[in-house]
């Protein structure tokens, strides 16, 4: 599916350049052969001519790891030919070149990119600075002819938010070292600057502990030279990555295997002078390996039966140990605010992923630094037991704004009335978790969402359009597959001889919104599959009904249509089954609700036979398994009879 996508990317970059257009929001310069960047800087011209294979020339010592790591995303995606030359010394760069020059009066991320006359000079402040400029050279490379080159461009870029995070739980899935290698280079493209690391939880500790080296379980798949190994990958890319160990709450593997340590509950471990040493010891471990973060992440949420005062305390306790060591701790939305002295310290970042017990504007207003974690657009869950994900459309990633702090879960007010706060100053970014999630999975689900969140924090005015948006990715990803070696999954369908008869088979499938779900889209309906994971991520099916519409590829007679669902205990789909010929007027010919498909995994809605083109489901969501707002439909068949 992509190989043709991928020469159209060649195709586009080496056309001649257009004028440069004004683009009214964000004040962001393009030009049509040189559009294909995301985020999209906030200045970025196409000028005539190329640089044709040019020789990397590094203006500091710094700068050597990072420019190290651009040659071999370029060498990885077939940019650049294995053995070709490298970065050298100003005199043996040759006719072109791309010098890497520091500049301190630019701030922390930001770079400029300018030609001159050997080809183009990259400006930054420091190592992150020239990382992000890399990323957008990296988008901007020509391929063909056995060789590279890369447009003459002038950009001035920086970020509107300087948190941009991604996590991944390693405290419930193991994920091996190369699968990580693929998400920092993930961040690197979309100039994500962390990556978190949730080390520890209930069912995993994945972290490799001297101290306590009962606590690490094999299983996980790490080494403690993995650990230093990936810092060095990950800092080369500008990618600082954040330790995060979970307490008092999820804290059960810490108890369990040393309990004169840590304690027999959380209040133990929350209030013993020997379990505050220990999680300072293990933190300490933390700050030896990974020593590019300016943040270690302490857990701090559901820290159930302990009460919230002795919460702050030891919250507070840890910080300040996190302090000294010249770092800052974040911790997730907790305990409530308290009264008077009685709160966790204002230099604490506070990530909201829940907006129940200590709502976003009350954090603000009490001084916090807050970074947005929020469910609705930013958490994707593989749930247990492994036959639904949550996770919101691309287009509703793309959407973000740092003001909103919504649920995906009806029981909850903030899903009809999302936490707004009054202003976005505070906010300092997001963070887009990845829970519980498989490893074969992650980038397939999440480059999509992540690539969308991370363009709307980086320029949040010049990225106003998700069709423009779409239109870059498609050529994006392709390269983004090649980098990673990883395929970004796609809908399988079955062959045809299994579907005689089913007239709905590879029917075209629009839907009333959110069809731009990643792997589970609504064209898994038609594709001939019911096996889990096979179906629809549709969302929000809540407050109106999610509408999904099959067009057949003529008007056919139809008596019988079999509708399957993700069917696990007594879950139920809520929904109607309308017909059609001329895709304006509809009937009902079936309902289906609680108790209606019974033991079985689908509902055979039999009417009187008529002929129609257009079959259309009217949704309200899967009852009674993980959130109702999701559709969890897997295939709508149609049959004569």
């Amino acid at each position: 599916m992509y190989t043709v996508v991928v020469f159209a990317l060649c195709a586009a970059l080496t056309s001649p350049a257009r004028p440069a257009v004004q683009r009214a929001a964000g004040a962001v310069v393009q030009t049509g052969s040189v559009d294909c960047v995301a985020p999209r800087p906030r200045a970025l011209a196409g000028l005539a001519g190329s640089v044709h294979a040019p020789r990397m020339v590094p203006g500091a010592e710094e700068f050597l790891p990072v420019i190290a790591a651009f040659e071999d995303a370029l060498e990885r995606s077939g940019e650049l030919r294995p053995g070709a030359p490298k970065h050298v010394a100003p005199e043996a760069a040759g006719a072109h070149r791309i010098s890497f020059e520091r500049d301190s009066a630019l701030a922390a991320e930001s770079y400029t990119i300018a030609p001159d006359e050997r080809g183009l000079v990259v400006k930054a402040a420091n190592a992150r600075g020239i990382a992000r400029a890399t990323a957008t050279l990296f988008q901007l490379a020509e391929c063909g002819d056995g060789s590279w080159s890369l447009p003459k461009v002038r950009v001035e870029d920086s970020p509107d938010r300087p948190f941009r995070c991604f996590m991944v739980d390693l405290g419930r899935t193991p994920h091996p070292p190369a699968i990580l290698r693929q998400i920092v280079d993930l961040c690197w493209m979309y100039k994500v600057g962390y990556l978190q690391l949730h080390l520890s939880d209930d069912q995993l500790f994945s972290w490799t502990s001297r101290a306590f080296p009962k606590l690490h379980d094999q299983r996980a798949g790490w080494a403690l030279e993995d650990f230093v190994a990936l810092e060095a990958y990950a800092s080369a890319r500008g990618v600082a990555l954040i330790p995060e160990l979970d307490v008092p709450g999820h804290s059960t593997l810490l108890r369990e295997r040393y309990p004169a340590v840590f304690g027999e509950t959380p209040t133990d471990l929350a209030t013993d002078p020997s379990a505050t040493q220990g999680v300072q010891q293990l933190i300490d471990e933390l700050l030896e390996t990974f020593r590019s973060s300016p943040f270690v992440h302490i857990g701090g949420d559901e820290a159930y039966g302990v009460p919230a005062d002795v919460q702050r305390r030891f919250l507070n306790r840890i910080a300040a140990h996190v302090r000294e060591r010249g770092r800052r701790a974040i911790v997730w939305e907790g305990p409530p605010l308290g009264e008077g002295d009685d709160k966790v310290d204002t230099d604490v970042l506070q990530m909201n992923w829940h907006t129940v017990g200590f709502p976003a504007q009350e954090m603000l207003d009490a001084g916090y630094e807050v970074i947005n974690a929020s469910w609705d657009p930013l958490y994707i869950v593989d749930h247990y037991p492994r036959t639904m994900f949550t996770g919101a459309p691309v287009e509703r990633c793309y959407s973000w704004d740092a003001r909103r702090f919504a649920q995906v879960d009806p029981g909850f007010p903030t899903f009809l009335a999302p936490h707004l706060t009054r202003s976005d100053a505070g906010i300092v970014g997001f963070c887009m978790p990845w829970w519980e999630g498989r490893p074969e999975y992650v980038l397939a689900m999440c480059a999509p969402r992540l690539a969308a969140v991370a363009s709307a924090a980086w320029n949040r005015a010049g990225e106003d359009d998700y069709a423009d948006f779409a239109g870059r990715q498609a050529r994006l990803l392709p390269r983004l597959e090649r980098l990673t070696g990883a395929a970004l999954l796609g809908a399988p369908y079955a062959e045809d001889a299994s579907q005689a008869g089913n007239l709905a088979f590879r029917a075209r499938v629009t839907t009333s919104w959110g069809a731009s779900q990643p792997v589970f889209g609504p064209e898994r309906l038609t594709n001939g599959l019911v096996a889990a994971p096979d179906h629809f991520l549709g969302y929000p099916t809540q407050p109106e009904p999610l509408e999904v519409t099959l067009e057949l590829r003529r008007p056919e007679t139809i008596g019988r249509i079999v509708v399957h669902e993700v069917a696990v205990g007594e879950s139920y789909e809520v929904y109607d089954v309308l017909v059609s010929r001329d895709g304006a007027q509809y009937e009902v010919v079936g309902t289906s609700g609680e108790g209606t498909r019974g033991a079985a995994s689908f509902v055979a809605h039999r009417f009187e036979p008529r002929v129609a083109r257009f079959v259309k489901l009217r949704t309200r969501g899967c009852h009674g398994l993980t959130f109702p707002s999701f559709s969890r439909l897997t295939e709508v068949q149609a049959f004569r009879d």
